[in-house]
């Protein structure tokens, strides 16, 4: 930011040396400019419409109400001081008019001579460096401003999981900063919150893991499911019936809910050990599944053709991806996750209820629901995110991991990434 400062200030010597040179020659013409309060206006205009902004942010979640207030009396200030700006240039008229209207040719700092009764003439040299001053205070202004939004969108990779062709990632649902991650390899564990990783003690390719309330639960290559304690350690053959490549779980509640290579899905209440076929076949193009369970059991899907689609188990698919301006983008998901203790409660005019927050990857960019897949807000993570998820142990944090293992961070439900 320093270089553009040192820009600007060249900038404003420039135009105040051009005035000095340029007045003779401009001494005699009419100014019929508006006058630079004007477009002082037009700044406090744009710093309402950056807070209007602020609170639509607010409003769809992406941005928290601590954040939302700092930002909001930043451009309150910058606001008063363009008023102020205004009301100085607005008082220095005022005189000037005053003067020539009382006969005097004595006004304060300039000489203003009068042309006729219908066009009076006033000094080019306080003009252009008025005018200096204000597009120097209106650069300024937007400076700050566009830096201020520029570092709430600020992202940091954490660290590197080391692998690629992840196709799954969980976090303890009691120890947040412990984190794992599927690939054909087998799992990759991080205990610090995705810093650092190792490779678990998992002898198979990983299908897929989920959390549940006992600890992480894993698919292998031929349909076993191993179970680990929250600490992502010794992991276990856990006794099951089914043999499903895609797993997703009821965090308030043991539903486990599983998809095939057939499309057919099944759910249990007793951790994989039975099974019941749902008479809800998934499309073949299914890339995640999440389970919600308040108000009312929900089923949601990601595909990578009809973007988010949405059942309970005895209807069909109908799409969830938002309307009008609050429609998703795209209809390539990538990854989809369901935090259902974000405290966010959106009840639709028709008596619809929805709690909790939806999270979806896609292949233009990672975006976020809280009224019920109505509308999408897209979150300031800028990467090629292929996996997301959140933890029971710390409803506000997330983990994001990119196609190339890196692994990102959000302490404050997506607002930003660092």
């Amino acid at each position: 930011m320093t270089p553009v400062i040192l820009l600007l200030a060249l900038a404003f010597v420039s135009l105040g040396g051009l005035s000095l040179v340029a007045a003779p020659l401009l001494r005699d013409i009419t100014r019929t400019t508006k006058p630079p309060a004007q477009g002082l206006n037009e700044d406090v205009r744009q710093a309402l419409d950056l807070m209007d902004d602020l609170d639509t942010e607010l409003a769809h979640g992406v941005i928290s109400a601590a954040e939302h207030a700092d930002q909001t009396t930043e451009l309150r200030v910058q606001a008063a001081m363009a008023l102020e700006v205004a009301n100085r240039h607005r008082a220095r008229a005022t005189a000037v008019a005053d003067g020539l209207l009382a006969g005097s040719r004595h006004i304060p700092t300039a000489t203003v001579p009068v042309a006729s009764s219908h066009a009076l003439r006033r000094p080019v040299v306080w003009i252009i460096t008025a005018t200096t001053l204000v597009v120097a205070l209106v650069a300024m202004v937007l400076l700050v401003t566009l830096g201020a939004r520029r570092e709430l969108g600020q992202q940091t990779i954490v660290g590197n999981a080391g692998v690629t062709a992840i196709t799954a990632i969980a976090a303890s649902p009691r120890e947040a900063d412990v984190l794992v991650v599927a690939h054909p390899a087998g799992i990759q564990v991080s205990r610090d919150g995705g810093t650092k990783w190792q490779s678990a003690d998992f002898a198979h390719t990983a299908r897929s893991v989920v959390a549940i309330e006992a600890g992480l639960l894993a698919i292998t290559d031929d349909g076993q499911f191993l179970a680990a304690a929250s600490s992502a350690s010794n992991w276990v053959s856990a006794p099951s019936l089914s043999n499903v490549e895609m797993l997703a779980a009821g965090r308030h509640s043991p539903r486990l809910i599983g998809v095939n290579a057939g499309g057919t899905i099944q759910e249990s209440f007793d951790a994989g050990v039975t099974w019941r076929v749902l008479d809800l076949p998934a499309p073949s193009t299914v890339t995640g599944i999440a389970v919600v369970v308040t108000p009312e059991p929900l089923l949601l899907l990601g595909t990578s053709t009809e973007g988010v689609l949405a059942s309970t188990k005895r209807s069909t698919w109908r799409s969830a991806n938002g309307f009008v301006k609050g429609a998703l983008p795209t209809v390539n998901i990538r990854s989809l996750y369901y935090e259902p203790d974000s405290g966010d409660i959106y009840e639709s005019p028709t008596g619809q209820r929805f709690e909790g927050a939806v999270y979806v990857a896609t292949d233009s960019g990672l975006f976020k629901t809280i009224d019920g897949m109505q509308t999408w807000s897209i979150l300031p993570l800028s990467a090629d995110i292929v996996a997301i998820t959140g933890s029971a142990a710390d409803t506000r944090l997330l983990y994001a991991v990119a196609r190339d293992g890196s692994v990102f961070r959000s302490r404050n439900a997506g607002a930003s990434w660092r």
